[in-house]
């Protein structure tokens, strides 16, 4: 029986990388046709959200393909939407800004995201491990390498997110407000500028959603004492 287009990541993969080319193209377009500085700031920095947008979503195709490393087939179409929601609808096409409450959805599901994928990968070091060399990986190990890496890679981000507001704030007429540097403190319990609150907020919701992935993660291991693929047999391509 064919398999169904809908579990195949090269589905998603590819249709997400049609569209982020074709706001690349509008990106470029918009640089030389735009007649205000404001739009064209907007369309050189598309450009590069929608090339970053390609590239991230091609590092699990090119991991499979490269070195034969592969997560289920739910983990990488995850990643994929993942990706494609907060690159392309969030930043391209300011879903961050006009869609209430989706900045901290996103964060939320950036740290379940990261530490689905640091669980999988160890998981299946942990299986080579068992194999090769017959020792076994503490299932807490496991655990708490997903989440702190997890909580690294959400750090970075918000480097990221501040690196960027202060470099287009220094060179661009138009600067970024990722850190949400720009909006008033609205906040009767918090006595900071809104930007350091929105920063912390990120983090907090991110490591929550890591936390929880870490909680079931560790209930899946200690019923699992030998090493098996994680949850379903990994689907053939």
């Amino acid at each position: 029986m064919k398999k169904n287009f809908l579990k195949n990541p090269n589905f998603y993969y590819y249709l997400f990388v049609i569209i982020a080319a074709l706001e690349l193209i509008a990106s470029i377009l918009g640089i030389f046709l735009d007649l205000s500085i404001t739009s064209r700031d907007n369309a050189v920095n598309n450009v590069f959200l929608s090339v970053l947008a390609i590239a991230l979503m091609s590092i699990p195709k090119y991991l499979k393909e490269k070195y034969n490393f592969r997560f289920n087939n739910w983990i990488e179409i995850l990643v994929l939407v993942f990706l494609f929601a907060s690159i392309v609808l969030g930043f391209i096409q300011e879903f961050y800004e006009t869609v209430r409450g989706y900045d901290k959805l996103v964060h939320m599901i950036s740290g379940v995201v990261l530490a689905l994928v640091a669980f999988e990968s160890v998981y299946i070091y942990s299986g080579y491990v068992a194999k090769k060399k017959n020792q076994s990986i503490p299932p807490l190990f496991i655990v708490l390498f997903s989440f702190t890496f997890s909580i690294t890679l959400l750090v970075l981000w918000e480097f990221y997110e501040f690196l960027t507001d202060v470099i287009t704030f220094n060179l661009m007429n138009n600067p970024t407000n990722m850190q949400r540097y720009q909006w008033p403190s609205t906040s009767t319990f918090y006595p900071q500028d809104y930007g350091l609150l929105d920063t912390m907020l990120d983090l907090l919701i991110g490591a929550a959603g890591s936390f929880v992935v870490a909680i079931v993660a560790f209930v899946f291991l200690n019923k699992h004492e030998k090493i098996e693929p994680l949850l379903t047999e990994r689907d053939q391509e």
